[in-house]
Parts: C-alpha cells; structure tokens; sequence
C-alpha cells in the first residue's frame, strides 16, 4: 500500500522538473509587445518623489530582463502636463526599450505622487478618532444578520481568528495610550532640545517646538493617519478637500497619458500599493462615471486602452467594509445614489437591494480589464479581495515578519515583476510549450519545494 503513493508523488516530481526544464531550456527570451505604459500609485508613509519608480524600474529591469539577458536602454523622460487647476507642471518618467533596432516596443514608467498632500495634515487624536470609528464599524458591520456568515468563516480558521480579534483593537490601545502620554512627551522633549540649544547642530537646528513633534510622533501615526484622511466620508471636514485634489491629480494625469499622441500607446496599466490601490481604484470609479456622461461612451477618453489594474497590499475591501459611509435602513434612496457612485466591480449581492433605482446610470464596465490583487498572509493592511467581482487573488509567499516587513515585501519579489510580465506585455507563447501549464506551477509557490527534492 505504501509503494503507490511513493510513485505518485515520485511522478509529481518529475512531471515538475520537466516543466521546469521546459521553462529554462525550451523558452527563447520573451520580448515585450507593442507600447504599455505602468501607471504607479504609491502608498502610504513618509514617501519622497521617485522612490516608487525607483523601486519598480530597477527590480523590473532585475527580474524581468536582466533574467534573460536581455539587453535595454533606459531613459528619464520629461513631458509638459496640466494639473487640475490649469497649471502647467513637468512631469519625469522612465522609458524602457530595446537596443535591438527590429525590436519596436517601449514600456513607460509614470508615477503620481500625492504623499506631499497629506504631509502633516493630521493630528493624533484625529487618528484615535479614525481608529475608534474604524473599530466601531467593523463590530456594526459584523453585527448585521447578512453578515454573521462571513464572521462565522472568519472566525473558522485560527490565523484570522487572531487577526479579527486583535490586530485593530490593539492598535486602538496603543493610539490610546499614546494620545494621554503624548503631550508629557513633547512638553519633555522641547524642554530639553531648547536647554541644548547652543549645542545643536544639523536637522536640530530648526523650531525646538516643530522638531520635538517630529521626534515624538511615530510613524505608525503617519501611516494611519493618510489612510484617515483618504476615507473620510464628512464631506464637511477639511480631509475632504485634500481627497478631492489627490483623486482629481490622478485623473487628469491618466487622461492625459490615455490620449497622449506623441506616445499612442496600445494598452496603459495602472499599478497601486497599498493605499495607492484605493486611489487606483476610485479613479477608474471617477472615469467610469465621466464616460457615463458622455454620448460615445467614453471613447474620446480612450478607455480601451486600458487594460490592467494591479493591487497589492491593498485595504480595499476592508475600507469598503468597515470605512463606508453608514446609511440609515430607512434612507433607501441615499443609499442608491451612493452605491452607484461607486460601483465599478462591485459585487451585485453587495449593493444594497431595493425595488426602486434599480438601473444604474454610470454604464462603464471596462471590461477589457484584467484586475490582479496580489496579497500576503502577514500584511496586515492587504487581503483576498471579495467585495468586488473578476479580481485574480494571488497570495504571495516570500518570508517575512509579521508588519510592515510583509506589507513592503512584494517591492524585491521576483515573482510579482515576474507575473505582471506574464500578465500583460506578452501576446503568446513560444517554442509550442504550454505557457499555461508553466503559469499554473509559477502559481503554486508551495509546490517549488517538490521541485527541489
């Protein structure tokens, strides 16, 4: 009885390295097709200008064509843009493209960069307020009748028991703990920085007062406090505005890279990191209710061209879940309006039912999109994206801690360059292998430890 099951999994393991050798020996190197650009949304954190693209370019250049040993030029570009208000700004980016003179293709990297807007626009007790609001809905959301079967499923396997019954409440505690020892801190700290003031030297010579914020406040406050200020729902609050600008920022910018001549490019793939993939995502929901507006379907916005939506370490559905705006039972037609406006891929048992507006009129589907939801089972801010239909979930597992060390980690992971490549810049398989067997153990991260017996 124990021979067979030795001779299966003997098979497995040569039926791996076959497909194995097939990829390393039997593939030519895989040349991109046609002119794509990458729309890169950064996320949350004290981020500078071009670290994103820095990240992206060099690790893409790592996996994607140093692997094969491809040979590339790559240039800093500038183009003249508008931004929202009218000005004329000069945006850099980055082309990749062949030294092979009969290879016609480009890859464009573009970033929008929105850190600066939310730079220093929250306070901490602001964010406890957020945290507390935050925590309040996700015991309301699961407290609903329709909803005790998702926190059933939830609390079935242990790792998510964990997650749900501690990761937000702590945080809630140590934000509480924080605002009451928070101004003994400062008050120490400008104390002691303006009795060493002839001393300083350096970033200390500067406000003793604005630098002990600096010192004290930590980052974690910093990350949250961007994520309060995006998902506000007070359209009274002054956070409002600052999401109007970022959102209205990143739309004219895509606009403006879909309908750029000098460029024409064939398919344009917009890529978000963690709160960068919220506003990814609402500005397809803003483009799509602006094609809705217009008599040829958005046409003239050139919405075909876009092709792609990559998410990873994306709160989305937990913003979705437990960062809405709450609607009274009552308000029915509220509650219609809302969900229609923010309605691209969601699912249709998520909306609320009604027998009324039941036609929903921002009709823009974009369904040449392929949406890619790239996650990890210690990122505590990413997950399984269930609130919206047709995303490919891929769990990534590359070893990491537990924090921010798995919410950073998909940045130096080959597999992640390697499967937006897969995805999007290759039109077809080659040498007559079977590129979709090859995906399915690509997939299947676990099963590389077969390989290696």
């Amino acid at each position: 009885m124990g021979i067979l099951p030795e001779f299966v999994l003997e098979g497995k393991v040569f039926l791996r390295k076959a497909v194995t050798h097939m990829t390393q020996q039997h593939i030519s190197p895989r040349y991109p097709q046609g002119r794509t650009a990458f729309f890169l949304i950064h996320g949350v954190g004290e981020q500078n200008p071009f670290e994103t693209v820095d990240y992206f370019v060099q690790n893409f250049i790592k996996y994607v064509f140093e692997k094969q040993k491809l040979s590339i030029v790559a240039e800093h570009l500038v183009a003249k843009r508008r931004r929202a208000n009218g000005c004329i700004w000069t945006e850099s980016f980055v082309r990749l493209s062949s030294k092979d003179p009969e290879q016609d293709w480009l890859i464009d990297i573009h970033e929008y960069y929105w850190g600066n807007q939310t730079s220093h626009q929250i306070g901490v007790s602001e964010v406890l307020q957020w945290t507390e609001q935050t925590l309040e809905g996700t015991i309301k959301f699961y407290s609903l009748e329709e909803n005790k079967s998702q926190l059933n499923q939830l609390l079935q396997a242990s790792d998510e028991k964990r997650v749900f019954k501690f990761r937000l409440r702590w945080l809630t505690i140590f934000l509480r703990l924080f605002n009451f020892v928070y101004p003994l801190l400062r008050l120490g700290l400008w104390l002691i920085l303006s009795l060493l003031n002839p001393f300083l030297s350096g970033r200390f010579l500067q406000s003793a007062w604005k630098l002990s914020q600096a010192l004290v406040t930590p980052s974690l406050v910093n990350f949250v406090g961007d994520v309060a200020i995006y998902t506000t729902t007070d359209v009274k609050s002054p956070h409002e505005r600052v999401r109007e600008q970022m959102l209205s920022e990143s739309l004219i910018l895509l606009k403006t890279i879909l309908r750029d001549k000098e460029a024409n490019y064939n398919q344009v793939i917009l890529i978000g990191h963690s709160l960068g993939s919220c506003i990814a995502y609402d500005t397809l929901n803003r483009l799509c209710i602006e094609a809705s507006l217009l008599k040829n379907n958005g046409k003239s916005l050139c919405l075909d061209k876009i092709t792609g939506l990559v998410s990873f370490g994306s709160p989305l559905d937990k913003i979705a879940f437990f960062c809405r705006e709450q609607v009274q039972k009552h308000q029915y037609i509220r509650a219609s309006i809302l969900d229609h406006l923010n309605s691209f891929r969601v699912k249709p048992q998520a909306a609320k039912t009604t027998p009324y507006f039941t036609i929903n009129p921002v009709d823009c589907k974009l369904d040449q999109l392929q949406w890619v939801n790239y996650f990890h089972l210690k990122d505590p801010i990413s997950g399984h994206l269930d609130y919206y239909e047709d995303v490919d979930n891929i769990p990534m597992k590359y070893d990491a801690t537990w924090g921010l060390d798995a919410h950073m980690g998909y940045w130096e992971y080959q597999n992640f360059y390697e499967g937006i490549a897969r995805r999007f810049l290759y039109t077809s398989s080659e040498d007559g292998v079977n590129q979709d067997l090859v995906n399915k153990f690509d997939r299947s991260e676990g099963d590389q430890q077969l390989i290696d017996v």
